[in-house]
């Protein structure tokens, strides 16, 4: 079973989502209601970070909502997503898991997610991408975006009222195409940020080759493309440099290549870190808004590291590993923010862990993977058998390879250590072991519910109702989503405080008009 070393502990409760007016017609009383207008000013692509948290008489944070902007290995996360989440006051570590049907996209997949809609994507069958359909429970092949297929760290991503898309080498704002491939060399690993569009270039047709990173200034407005003769340019130290992630800390874009070089982007010129090592591994594989720093997953320490604006810290311990398992070549892959606390996912024994700031406390979630024991006499999973097909030792490792909060749920995906291709010849997994690679698993902890934004030129209302047995999202007095919630006490609101925005998604970006929370007195 897994995820078996919590489920031992924590007995699973199941929390259905209903958009819908499936819970009637009659309205509850509320038992308390935060409402905001809130001007987000125009869409450049930046993280918007928390709209308020509430804190109980012990200074505990028992409710919030805010913008996750996170960037997992491949793909960045939906930044118009908006989450609400209120902490139980009893059974909080509760949670319940159920692994989707298969997406039959062979070992390995990692996590898209658009206007609330999950989609899965691998490299095999010529990056195909997988669209799941909630309703029937059912995966089916995406469309094809008009600037090509989907390769690893392209993205179609909402901006403003409209759609960008970068997809093999090509740019395109909602039908207009703004930047197309070079002729000599590839465009790679896109970012959109600050009113800037980042990403690498690489050539090897000449005798030396080169890498360099673009920083182009363009925003939705603009009349014309994508002009490079106005870009700020960096060499990279070396040719063939890939970054996994990128993120942004307030007004600065940062990135880390493959070689270790870290990158900031900061008063419209770059700046190096960290300076790039061959030899060394020091790499970033997930870039997360948090409070009041950017946090960095990296490999080989399992660990992450912060960055407050002038130099990267290690954080050791966050997280910690599992009992029975190597501490060499961990790799902190995949964050989220969920139900108000931070989830992070391990290679290779595809650990996952949640971080309770209030009680400054790791707490396991123990592991995607039935299967196999665990060990430290190996660093991976399968070392023997990867051996006897004269594979790489760790091919056969454990990813968390994507977090995308969805409705109530958390959507999380599974790889070996690439999407590799499935051959029958593998005898020694069975059919349900071999598909727990490759696969989709949803997370519930009572309390949280995500939905998306209706983007408009101007300030926007919202709504966030706590009712007795609902929590309940609107816009604009639209509602937009709810989910089950039972709440027993209805004096779990009383003497609270309130942080406008500030909180775990990090600090507002943006602009309260207004303000307002009220109580029901019982």
């Amino acid at each position: 079973m897994f995820f078996s070393s919590v489920i031992k502990l924590m007995k699973p409760t199941v929390f259905l989502l209903i958009l819908t007016n499936a819970f009637g017609a009659i309205a509850e009383k509320p038992i308390a209601k935060f409402s905001v207008e809130v001007d987000l000013g125009k869409d450049v692509g930046q993280s918007f970070g928390t709209l308020f948290e509430v804190r109980n008489k012990k200074n505990q944070v028992i409710a919030g909502a805010g913008f996750l902007d996170v960037y997992n290995t491949r793909f960045r996360s939906d930044r118009h997503t908006l989450q609400f989440f209120v902490r139980p006051e009893h059974n909080a570590r509760n949670f319940s898991v159920k692994r989707l049907s298969h997406p039959d996209l062979d070992c390995g997949i990692y996590l898209l997610d658009l206007d609330q809609k999950l989609q899965a994507w691998s490299s095999v069958r010529n990056n195909l991408v997988r669209l799941w359909n909630p309703e029937t429970q059912t995966w089916s092949d995406a469309p094809i975006p008009q600037t090509g297929r989907v390769l690893p760290g392209d993205g179609i991503m909402r901006l403003g009222n409209g759609i960008l898309t970068f997809t093999s080498g090509k740019v395109a704002f909602n039908d207009r195409v703004i930047l197309t491939p070079p002729e000599k060399g590839r465009y790679y690993n896109f970012y959109y940020a600050l009113g800037r569009l980042f990403f690498y270039h690489t050539d090897r047709s000449e005798k030396k080759g080169f890498t360099k990173i673009y920083a182009c200034p363009w925003t939705s407005d603009s009349k014309e493309p994508i002009d490079l003769k106005q870009a700020t340019v960096m060499d990279a130290k070396y040719v063939g440099a890939t970054p996994f992630a990128w993120g942004q800390y307030r007004d600065e874009v940062l990135t880390v290549s493959n070689y270790g070089g870290v990158y900031v982007f900061s008063d419209s010129q770059w700046k190096t870190l960290a300076e790039a090592q061959k030899g060394v591994s020091f790499q970033v594989y997930s870039m997360l808004n948090y409070h009041d720093r950017l946090l960095m997953a990296q490999y080989p320490t399992g660990e992450l590291f912060e960055y407050r604006g002038k130099e990267l810290k290690r954080l050791k311990g966050w997280p910690p590993k599992l009992p029975g398992v190597s501490s060499s070549a961990r790799e902190a892959q995949t964050m989220a923010i969920y139900r108000g606390d931070l989830i992070v996912g391990v290679w290779p024994w595809a650990e996952a862990w949640r971080y309770n700031l209030d009680e400054e406390k790791w707490h396991s979630m123990g592991r995607l993977f039935s299967h196999p024991e665990l060990t430290d006499k190996t660093t991976h999973p399968y070392e023997a058998e990867a051996k006897k097909f004269e594979l790489v030792a760790n091919h056969w490792g454990q990813r968390v390879t994507g977090m995308v909060p969805l409705g109530n749920a958390l959507m999380l995906s599974t790889s070996t250590k690439g999407t590799y291709q499935w051959f029958d010849k593998y005898k020694f997994l069975t059919d349900a072991q071999r598909r727990e690679y490759g696969s989709v698993v949803e997370l519930q902890m009572p309390g949280n519910l995500a939905t998306q934004i209706k983007w408009k030129n101007r300030p926007i209302q919202l709504e966030f109702v706590v009712e007795k047995n609902r929590l309940i999202i609107r816009q604009d007095g639209k509602k937009f989503a709810q989910t089950e919630f039972k709440v027993n006490n209805l004096n779990f609101f009383h003497e609270t405080s309130i942080n406008w925005g500030q909180g775990v998604f990090g600090d507002l970006n943006g602009k309260l008009k207004s303000k307002k929370s009220t109580e029901t007195a019982n």
